[in-house]
């Protein structure tokens, strides 16, 4: 019985941080090619707590309510769904493929979570890149491309990313050490293990 009840938690759980993440993207501040948000902290959560998997699932649905709130289906929303998708998936393939150094236990007991940063980073800078991509699609499809609108704020767009997915970072940990002290998360089991 007590195993049935955590997986009905654990997409309850997903089900919560697909609305939060909708949420946040509707205080989303656009400046130019420039967007900041910080709509991926529950893809984060997801990735500490569940894996690659969920945090894909939560960063997919978010994008989708998001796309669906603000623009409706068009030809390019799921080009535009994908990379807040990704970003926290590989936050996830990260503290699967690094359980030892980005387990919870090790980034809350050693505090020195230099892989997780390490890792928020990575995928901060790959969900840049393909913001770029889906953008300069965007932009050919739809009749507004320009370079500088585009390529010419790629280093402005990463490194206002980078400052973003950092400061994600340091905002999901007292929220994953609450969520570790309840019992939504087994104590037993560390991050982005099966479950």
């Amino acid at each position: 019985m007590q195993k049935n009840r955590f997986p009905i938690k654990r997409i309850a759980l997903d089900a919560i941080l697909i609305a939060f993440f909708s949420v946040l993207s509707m205080f989303s501040i656009t400046i130019g090619g420039i967007k900041i948000t910080f709509a991926s902290l529950p893809g984060v959560i997801a990735a500490m707590l569940f894996g690659p998997w969920d945090a894909f699932l939560v960063g997919f649905g978010g994008a989708f309510l998001e796309q669906m709130l603000k623009f409706g289906f068009t030809p390019t929303t799921l080009l535009w769904i994908l990379p807040p998708a990704i970003q926290p998936m590989l936050i996830g393939l990260s503290a699967v493929m690094f359980k030892k150094y980005m387990s919870l236990e090790h980034i809350f007991n050693a505090r020195k979570p230099l892989f997780y940063f390490g890792s928020c980073m990575f995928a901060g800078l790959v969900t840049s890149l393909l913001n770029t991509i889906v953008y300069y699609i965007d932009s050919l499809i739809y009749g507004y491309y320009t370079y500088a609108l585009i390529f010419g704020v790629l280093g402005v767009r990463i490194f206002t990313n980078q400052v973003v997915v950092i400061s994600t970072g340091l905002v999901a940990m007292p929220i994953l050490s609450a969520l570790r002290r309840t019992k939504l998360v087994p104590a037993a089991k560390t991050s982005a293990q099966p479950q």
